[in-house]
């Protein structure tokens, strides 16, 4: 198979200077070479596209054409090039990403928009979903979740953690009381989030006990509503009910009870993450995020006493 693009660079320096031996010498070979690929390209094409002498050489009207044609084409190129190594180091052009409706809502989207802000050449494009999907198949660049599976393929970033704590609302503790042990579930109502087979009661050893009466949902946001309602004691994320906790919706119960804390991960294709974009939006989440867990925390008073149970 013949070298199609050296033949066509080696036919564009020639045309452009005019001679074979000063086209030789811009692209560094012998002039047999040089020679050698302009018959190649002319043998292929099926026509003259130059007219020699033994001063110089012009284009044909064939080669006129060509010229024009290839030149621009090779000019594309090079654009396309520059285009794409700058992706690299500019972060520019679409950026899309995908998360869970209530991340979305409630945290990114004001994220973003601050990013969007700060980067005026990169284009934010978001989207929700109730479970997310395969990015490599959805076309989305990042996906920001809590949890990931273990068995990803995708490279995955860490962005910060989200401590989890066990709350009720101030109506169900003034009827049933506050718990404050594990023991003390046998006499309360629970409400677990359940994420396939699991929910997050099961992160703690509860030795046998049983609390009186269970309300199961995989949905969190039902779940911090039945709570809100005075259902039970529901195990949440801090961000999801830090505002609760400050108006005092809800009020944190068995704070000796130290849970572990819900990763918030970014994911992305390995190759992406060399993109300007991709990196600079990750990054960027990264420092929000972490830089309002600490303000969550601190507004919240959560306690961080040492823990009562080991965890299972």
């Amino acid at each position: 198979m013949p070298d199609r693009f050296s033949e066509i660079l080696s036919f564009i320096k020639i045309a452009e200077s005019g001679s074979l031996s000063e086209a030789a010498r811009r692209l560094g070979l012998s002039l047999a070479a040089t020679s050698r690929r302009l018959s190649q390209l002319e043998t292929r094409l099926g026509v003259a596209l130059v007219r020699r002498n033994s001063r110089n050489l012009t284009l044909t009207e064939e080669g006129a054409v060509f010229y024009e044609r290839a030149g621009q084409a090779l000019a594309d190129m090079d654009h396309a090039e520059s285009a794409v190594m700058r992706a690299a180091t500019e972060a520019a052009g679409v950026l899309r990403v995908v998360t869970t409706v209530s991340v979305g809502r409630s945290r990114l989207a004001p994220m973003l928009q601050h990013y969007a802000m700060l980067h005026p050449e990169v284009t934010i494009h978001v989207e929700t979903a109730a479970q997310l999907g395969n990015i490599v198949e959805t076309g989305h660049d990042i996906a920001i979740c809590f949890d990931p599976p273990a068995d990803s393929a995708l490279t995955m970033k860490r962005l910060a953690d989200n401590p989890r704590v066990i709350c009720a609302s101030p109506a169900y503790i003034a009827r049933r009381g506050e718990p404050r042990r594990i023991m003390d579930l046998t006499m309360h109502d629970t409400i677990a989030v359940e994420s396939g087979q699991q929910d997050a009661w099961r992160m703690i050893d509860l030795a046998g006990v049983r609390p009186r009466r269970t309300l199961r949902t995989n949905d969190g946001e039902v779940a911090r509503l039945w709570a809100l309602d005075g259902a039970g004691v529901v195990i949440k994320t801090l961000w999801d009910v830090a505002e609760d906790l400050r108006a005092g919706r809800l009020q944190q119960v068995m704070k000796t009870i130290v849970l572990p804390s819900s990763p918030i991960v970014a994911l992305y294709v390995a190759r992406q993450g060399e993109t300007a974009k991709v990196r600079s939006c990750v990054d960027f989440l990264a420092r929000c995020l972490r830089q309002e867990r600490g303000e969550t925390i601190a507004v919240s008073g959560q306690a961080s006493p040492a823990p009562q149970r080991a965890f299972s």
